[in-house]
């Protein structure tokens, strides 16, 4: 009876001790699994305050152009169109996302978000410059005045015209000292006035 009795008392010890094994182990998967979550929590709320909080830097890269202030935005916001900058000889004609012209996106202050840390590149075209003549006494097929000339920054003048003077030969436009001639480079960035200059016949 008593041999009956000890190993009843086993069986129920035995099952005791897997009832709280299966119990601990249950609750140790149950603690990696809400560590794991409160990981991947902790996660996301990091970044979406960094996002909202932290923000981005928007950079303008004038190109040569006139230095603009870097803007510090939160994710989603729009970007303020910064005054226009400016580069002798040239117009400006706006942003866009990329140097490389095939990736190159025009950006729309007005409807654009930023969403990650961005610059933008001033796109610039070379300028048309007026160009006036001074005739000196001289005369273009009787005319003793010469209709404007434009010509473009960075390129040359082109053809220029052959006035006349009585008693004269003509030898050149002269601008600040310098002869310019149809091949000339333009480098004045404004409307400038080519004096024609003649020697005695």
């Amino acid at each position: 009876m008593d041999e009956r009795l000890k190993q009843q008392q086993r069986r129920q010890r035995l099952e005791r001790t897997r009832r709280v094994g299966k119990a601990g182990l249950w609750q140790t998967a149950k603690d990696q699994t809400g560590l794991g979550e409160a990981l991947i929590c902790f996660v996301v709320i990091l970044v979406f305050w960094f996002a909202t909080h932290g923000g981005y830097n928007v950079t303008f890269d004038t190109k040569g152009g006139s230095e603009l202030t870097v803007q510090r935005l939160k994710h989603g916001e729009l970007a303020e169109e910064p005054e226009t900058p400016l580069k002798p000889g040239y117009t400006f004609c706006g942003w866009v996302t990329s140097e490389d012209e095939s990736l190159a996106k025009e950006w729309n202050f007005a409807t654009d978000k930023v969403e990650n840390d961005l610059t933008l590149y001033a796109v610039w075209m070379p300028a048309e410059v007026r160009v006036k003549f001074d005739l000196d006494g001289g005369n273009l097929d009787g005319e003793t005045y010469i209709p404007d000339k434009t010509v473009t920054y960075g390129e040359a003048y082109g053809e220029l015209p052959i006035p006349e003077k009585e008693g004269f030969r003509f030898d050149g436009w002269i601008y600040s000292g310098v002869v310019i001639q149809a091949d000339t480079m333009v480098t004045m960035t404004g409307e400038h006035v080519l004096t024609a200059r003649w020697i005695p016949a």
